[in-house]
């Protein structure tokens, strides 16, 4: 065992839909319960203690990624009834008006959807139907689905043909054509669906003042950061810690690296921004730098609580 953090996304309750992989306040304390409270550090101080090489191998953070306004609803008033703090990390693209497009299609395949099977094989005959159909089906031939993400077993098999066609083949300009086209057909209003999806400028420095760490979290949310070119990885990470710097009248130092790509690149742009403490978004062994602190999905342990395979968004 050594220290690591644990990863939370998504949450629901009356005003926030149950989407794939979310949970309720009751599982979130059920989850703190079942690591043991006592093994989870205030987050400024799990941050101190990574960077002297003072951790515990039981040592345990709680994180949050994506700026989520379901956070904050949801599981906040957790974290204050057990005194927990926990890091957040937040990409500001909402922030300037900017809503982040895979959020909106989650929120979308939730409510429009009775369920993601159904949302899959609507996406799948909608791709069948698009310009792109010979591409898909050739490069589908040559590769076994069923080993993509294989770090994850949350995901079920569905799940990575999904992301597979998504983020290897499709890219983003033309999945966003395939959404688009779906969400035309079903009269789905991006603007009015995305009042509520994200935490406000208030809720990042009220989480500041409060002894949270709010960290980056990139820009826009590329799936694929380390394959974007250095000019603009550097680009999305500028911008973000400018735009939380301006929100919490201090310089972030920490970062959840989006969707758990990175490179070598990336670590030394992340280096010379002052960034000091990174998580990836795995447990996979290997040696970790501290911009490469491992996390366990929230999903594996709900698996060990409840006995039922959870997946996540």
């Amino acid at each position: 065992m050594r220290a690591h953090g644990i990863l939370f996304h998504h949450f629901h309750d009356a005003k926030h839909p149950k989407g794939q992989g979310a949970i309720s306040a009751d599982d979130l304390d059920r989850i703190i319960a079942h690591v043991d409270r006592r093994r989870i550090l205030p987050a400024r101080e799990w941050a101190e203690r990574a960077l002297a090489g003072t951790l515990g191998p039981r040592d345990l953070c709680l994180t949050f990624d994506d700026n989520l306004r379901c956070q904050y609803d949801i599981a906040l008033p957790v974290l204050e009834a057990h005194g927990i703090t926990a890091f957040w990390f937040v990409y500001t693209a909402p922030l300037a008006g900017d809503g982040d497009r895979l959020e909106l299609y989650r929120y979308f395949r939730t409510v429009a959807f009775p369920d993601v099977g159904d949302f899959y094989r609507t996406f799948d005959a909608c791709l069948m139907g698009s310009p792109h159909r010979a591409e898909v089906e050739r490069r589908l031939s040559n590769v076994d689905t069923e080993a993509y993400l294989a770090d994850k077993p949350f995901y079920s098999s569905s799940d990575r043909r999904f992301r597979y066609i998504r983020t290897e083949i499709l890219g983003p300009a033309r999945y966003d054509e395939i959404m688009g086209q779906m969400m035309a057909e079903k009269g789905f209003n991006r603007a009015q669906m995305s009042e509520h999806l994200w935490m406000d400028e208030e809720c990042l420095s009220t989480l500041h003042r409060q002894g949270h760490v709010v960290g980056l979290h990139s820009h826009t949310h590329p799936t694929n950061m380390a394959a974007l070119p250095a000019s603009e990885q550097e680009r999305e990470f500028v911008l973000n810690r400018s735009t939380l710097a301006a929100i919490l009248e201090d310089a972030p130092t920490t970062v959840a690296h989006p969707a758990g790509s990175y490179s070598q690149e990336t670590l030394a742009i992340l280096r010379r921004l002052g960034i000091t403490l990174g998580f990836r978004a795995d447990m996979r062994a290997g040696s970790h730098t501290p911009l490469e602190a491992p996390r366990l999905n929230h999903a594996i342990l709900w698996q060990e609580i409840s006995g039922h395979k959870a997946s996540v968004s």
